[in-house]
């Protein structure tokens, strides 16, 4: 007799299809974004009105997680659901039969711990970016790109096969041993009050539970499933011949069909909230900082600062023209024009030492860039450059999609007017973004030479 597919396993799996197709960088983003709050924070940057989005995505998810469990990686998670994809074809066309001795799998299960302290303490709080092309999320996120893929994460496509390959053999393999998020969401979901009761004295020798458990849980051994690792799956419930298993909250039993519903709704309802809150146009400008030193321009990506402050190059000039009062003019002139270099031989020096900055000098005023994001979206960026200085950035318009836009137009923005220059880093999770906002820029300074 074949056994029947429920019809929640059924609902769950339209909505991992849906989250794969419409969202399938759900995992990086979520991740990144914890990464962003963590990073503004530890710079003593952090804007609350420029972080609402990723904010507010990131709250809820951990906040349903804390309360109701592992929803997000049960239901939402689209690397998690190419795991179940991966082992259901693994199981029923090739027929493994494959199993990890419990005692064993209870030690791998810490390596995701592992995995995100390493990420943690290495990545995000020395803000090194060498394991960036390592990363398998950063690959599987962007897998759309395919060529950009391999030659960006070589390293982190190479890992992302293995991640494939395991999972033909394991159920939920990446999510079991290695997932950084699954590590944070499965240290809140222990205190979660949506817990599977399974009392022990009910129940028959089967082991049905513990065998459809895609987390390798021995559910047999306990009365209540309260375990960190617990994804939601509800497979648990529908498999127990006796109905013995029940969803409940609090004590009081509810209906699996009706919590997961929540669940899903509301993470799904405040990530397109989080997702129109990023959309608007993103304007960043930065005070003047009043230093007067210059900057040299060695490079078309770089900003370079002339001595324009009316001030410094007064007090620069009057301090060697002190003895030729006829020159005073002169220096008041080329203080007051930086494309003209000065005729006084007392200020030779101060010419030859900012000639760089002055030959490569962007003009003031506005200027409009283009370039391509995520997925061949087009950006728009708006550059306004002041004194010879980037002063604002702008977002016009984008068609890149806007959570990853956000993550990276609220990091890069802030680097560039700091550093003054393009030579900055790439987002991690949002790489094609970042590089379509720094294409955007410099195709609108260009404009401005």
């Amino acid at each position: 007799m074949k056994k029947k597919i429920s019809k929640l396993q059924i609902f769950r799996t339209i909505v991992q299809i849906g989250f794969l197709i419409f969202y399938p960088g759900l995992f990086i983003l979520t991740f990144s974004q914890l990464s962003n709050i963590y990073s503004m924070m530890l710079k003593g940057k952090f804007n609350f009105i420029q972080a609402f989005p990723t904010i507010t995505a990131a709250a809820t998810f951990l906040t349903l997680t804390l309360v109701l469990g592992r929803f997000f990686c049960g239901w939402l998670c689209t690397f998690g659901a190419i795991n179940d994809f991966i082992y259901l074809i693994s199981k029923k066309v090739f027929k493994t039969k494959f199993r990890v001795n419990p005692k064993l799998d209870s030690i791998l299960k810490y390596v995701k711990y592992v995995v995100l302290i390493f990420i943690v303490t290495t990545i995000w709080t020395t803000g090194s970016h060498l394991f960036s092309s390592a990363s398998p999320w950063n690959a599987f996120a962007e897998i759309t790109q395919f060529p950009q893929v391999l030659s960006d994460y070589t390293i982190g496509f190479a890992i992302l096969v293995l991640i494939i390959f395991g999972a033909f053999f394991i159920e939920r393999f990446f999510c079991r041993y290695l997932c950084p998020l699954g590590a944070v969401f499965t240290i809140l979901s222990k205190l979660r009050i949506f817990k599977i009761n399974k009392p022990n004295d009910k129940c028959g020798n089967c082991r049905l539970c513990t065998n459809n458990c895609a987390m390798g849980i021995s559910l047999y051994k306990t009365n209540k499933v309260s375990s960190g690792e617990c994804i939601n799956c509800l497979k648990c419930i529908e498999t127990c011949p006796r109905s013995n298993t029940q969803a409940e909250i609090l004590g009081e039993e509810v209906n699996p069909a009706l919590a997961s519903s929540f669940a899903i709704i509301a993470m799904t309802g405040v990530y397109s909230i989080s997702n129109l809150a990023a959309t608007p146009v993103n304007n960043v400008t930065t005070a003047s900082t009043g230093n007067n030193s210059s900057i040299s321009a060695s490079s078309n990506t770089n900003i370079a600062n002339s001595s324009d402050d009316t001030n410094s190059s007064n007090n620069a000039n009057s301090s060697e023209n002190n003895t030729n009062s006829s020159n005073t003019s002169n220096s008041n002139n080329s203080s007051a024009n930086v494309d003209n270099t000065s005729t006084n031989s007392s200020a030779a020096d101060t010419t030859n030492s900012s000639s760089s900055s002055t030959k490569n000098q962007y003009k003031d005023g506005t200027y409009i860039g283009t370039g391509t994001g995520f997925r061949g979206g087009t950006t728009k960026i708006q550059i306004t450059i002041k004194n010879g200085k980037i002063t604002n950035l702008q977002t016009i318009s984008s068609q890149d999609t806007p959570q990853f836009y956000q993550g990276a137009i609220s990091t890069i923005s802030d680097e560039i007017l700091s550093s003054q220059s393009t030579s900055v880093d790439t987002v991690s999770g949002a790489t094609f973004s970042s590089r379509g906002i720094l294409e955007a820029v410099q195709n609108a300074l260009s404009k401005a030479k």
